[in-house]
């Protein structure tokens, strides 16, 4: 039960804002500790409210953060937020506190060292607030605020006024320097090079970097972020417009008086920034208060440009320009955690049991994860490719699949030298090619120790993973947990058996937060799936799960739509797509692979995807809640003489080679960029391969350029 209870508390992220994100839109966080702690009801209420409507009139989608109830929560409802507003015991949540407020249940306002938390969680970059936390005043005291020290390891951009004004600015700009946090400050057309002084436009102190347009500042969190893989955050200063500003020299000497008046009393330590803030606004007759309304107003709009920038930099994105993902000299764009084993593949003209029976053998190197990576390599090129997959290089078996990598020019370093027995596979096809049985010795695929499988991923810095399920649950997890951020991750199932084991996985996730980008089951595999997650209980009571799927709406409108369509039919009475449908919250896109009667994608949408397709016999697109929807279409089979079909063993690897070395090519944009030429794209490299003995049709796929 208590399993159960931790599971509930995963980021909650409004479909609206995890639909932006995935399609890469722009998006502001926005904090809460202003509407609990910083103004009273309903002048709190009205503020979060027009600062909402500020970031959307800008082109960015916002989304202000909280708990409720002990639920972290990235988009609140207008329900929450009023309820947020309201008077009542609302906490002050910073990164310390999470746990405590999770566990107790309780609901709060963030700070911004913990909506960075949450904003980066959610796959946010910016996020808007008003002024920054720094180092207190004296510097004796050693009080440090906890918002600089997350600036040096969440990697979001926090638009502010800079440092408030009862802060030491000058030692707050050294500790950001020291943890290599970049500050700086926007120009405005201002000729000062100085940070803002939250209530004023001039600290006097020096910005370390001066930027004249939200463009600029868009650039530097994208190479720093995107280029470098840099894990900081970054602080973009706004001064104060002119006309809402206050004199320098008038609300410096009321700090000085406060903070004279704070040593008198002896105040200190956690009291003294609430002490120091509500008597300036005394000192001030609320007009310290109504400046900071407006500083978060004017840092809202600022965020929502510097976002609206950074996605166009993303969209327009060159794949030339590949990023820096790993301190290794020679990344990969690719690569493939599975399989690696020595193939005999035996024709025999008249199948019988039970009985010797004449015919051919040869032999390849194969397994499901090879195949992937050469299919790969043949279509993105060599260099770009790699597999992370243990063998034996001291055996025959491995020192032939040695030979064979050599051979093709494919890379090595991410094979990993262990002691049992190299793969091997062994199959029998009929004079069609069609398989009749086979035996998989793959017992060393699942020796693989996930903290191996992780540095290598490390190691090659890839843009998509592949990963296939002979690998053991604990390498899964691992690999979930390796793409929970840029890299993107695709699941070839292997085998109906094998991909059972991603019902037991502890890690997969439900959207948005899923780890998994796409899934290529074949129909009995996809059965298997549907079979394993409904026998441990993750169709059933798992609320993320049913939070999708309430958003989705499949109803009878869906299965109406379908019914008209005869292929659909066919597959809504074999059950095909509504086990897709179950599974779309773990698998938001699923390419179920039927044969000679070609493929179905099921995948979930926004409201700007359109129906229709150009390629596929039919494309149905249903519209669902919270700016979701699912779309299904059908791709037939490309053509192709029966008599010229050889082997059928690789040709749904070499699908999932072609898909993940054109999406890798592309940076890791969404699999729907270009739907229907990737899948057409792959179906041709799949028919290449079945008029070939071998499982790779590695010439033909290396010779023309498929699309």
């Amino acid at each position: 039960m208590f399993l159960r209870q931790i599971r509930r508390y995963s980021v909650q992220i409004a479909a609206e804002i995890a639909n932006c994100v995935r399609e890469g839109g722009p998006v502001v966080a926005l904090e809460s500790t202003i509407i609990t702690h910083g103004l009273p009801y309903p002048a709190n209420l009205e503020m979060a409210q027009s600062v909402e409507q500020l970031v959307r009139a800008h082109g960015a989608v916002p989304a202000t953060v909280g708990f409720v109830n002990g639920v972290p929560k990235v988009g609140l409802s207008q329900g929450e937020l009023e309820a947020m507003a309201r008077p009542g015991n609302k906490h002050k949540v910073s990164r310390r506190d999470i746990p405590y407020v999770m566990a107790r249940q309780l609901t709060g306002g963030t700070t911004i060292a913990a909506s960075m938390i949450l904003a980066h969680r959610a796959g946010i970059d910016v996020f808007a607030t008003g002024g920054l936390g720094g180092v207190s005043r004296p510097f004796e005291l050693m009080d440090v605020s906890a918002d600089l020290d997350e600036l040096s390891k969440t990697p979001v951009a926090v638009v502010c006024s800079g440092p408030k004004s009862i802060l030491d600015v000058a030692r707050t700009m050294e500790y950001l320097e020291t943890k290599g946090v970049p500050v700086a400050t926007l120009a405005d057309g201002a000729k000062t090079a100085n940070v803002p002084g939250f209530y004023t436009r001039d600290s006097g102190v020096a910005s370390p970097f001066v930027l004249e347009t939200t463009l600029e500042a868009a650039r530097l969190v994208h190479s720093g972020k995107d280029a470098m893989r840099l894990e900081n955050g970054y602080v973009f200063c706004v001064p104060p417009p002119a006309q809402i500003a206050l004199p320098a020299d008038y609300i410096n000497a009321v700090i000085a008086q406060t903070q004279q008046e704070a040593e008198e009393l002896g105040i200190s330590g956690k009291q003294l920034t609430p002490f120091m803030l509500g008597r300036i606004n005394e000192k001030t007759d609320g007009l310290s208060v109504k400046c900071n309304v407006e500083f978060v107003r004017n840092n809202a709009v600022v965020g929502a440009q510097i976002a609206a920038e950074l996605a166009q930099l993303r969209n327009s994105f060159q794949p030339a320009q590949q990023p820096v993902r790993s301190a290794a000299a020679n990344p990969a764009r690719a690569v493939v955690v599975g399989s690696v084993a020595l193939d005999s593949a035996s024709t025999v003209g008249a199948v019988r049991l039970h009985d010797s029976c004449p015919g051919t053998t040869q032999h390849s190197v194969g397994g499901v994860g090879f195949n992937v990576a050469l299919a790969a390599a043949a279509v993105g090129g060599p260099q770009n490719v790699a597999l992370v997959a243990g063998l034996n290089q001291a055996d025959v078996a491995g020192r032939t699949v040695m030979a064979a990598f050599a051979e093709r020019g494919l890379r090595t370093d991410g094979l990993v030298d262990l002691a049992g027995r190299t793969a091997q596979y062994t199959s029998v096809h009929d004079h069609r090619g069609e398989l009749v049985i086979a035996c998989a010795d793959m017992a060393i695929a699942e020796q693989l120790a996930p903290q191996q499988v992780v540095a290598k991923l490390e190691q090659l810095g890839p843009n998509y993973v592949l990963m296939d399920t002979n690998v053991s649950e604990a390498v899964m997890d691992a690999v979930f947990d390796s793409c929970n951020g840029a890299t993107r991750l695709i699941i070839e199932p292997t085998s109906g058996a094998k991909a059972r084991k991603l019902a037991n996985t502890a890690k997969l996730g439900c959207f948005p937060e899923n780890r998994v980008h796409l899934i290529t089951p074949t129909v009995l595999e996809l059965e298997s799936l549907y079979d394993a997650f409904s026998a441990a209980g993750r169709l059933e009571a798992v609320s993320s799960w049913f939070n999708v799927l309430d958003s989705l709406n499949i109803n009878s409108a869906l299965r109406n739509k379908l019914e008209k369509r005869p292929t659909a039919r066919a597959y809504l009475e074999k059950g095909v797509l509504q086990q897709a449908f179950q599974l779309l919250p773990y698998f938001p896109a699923i390419l179920v692979k039927d044969g000679r009667n070609g493929v179905v994608l099921v995948e979930i949408v926004g409201s700007e995807t359109a129906e229709g397709s150009h390629s596929a016999a039919f494309s149905v697109l249903h519209r669902g809640r919270n700016g979701l929807g699912v779309l299904v279409s059908h791709y037939p089979a490309p053509k192709i003489e029966p008599t010229t079909i050889k082997n059928v063993t690789g040709a749904g690897d070499s699908l999932a080679g072609f898909l993940l070395a054109k999406l890798a090519q592309t940076r890791g944009l969404p699999f729907a960029a270009e739907r229907d030429a990737l899948v057409h794209g792959a179906q041709q490299a799949a028919a290449a391969s079945l008029q070939t003995s071998r499982a790779v049709n590695y010439a033909a796929l290396a010779r023309a350029p498929i699309t």
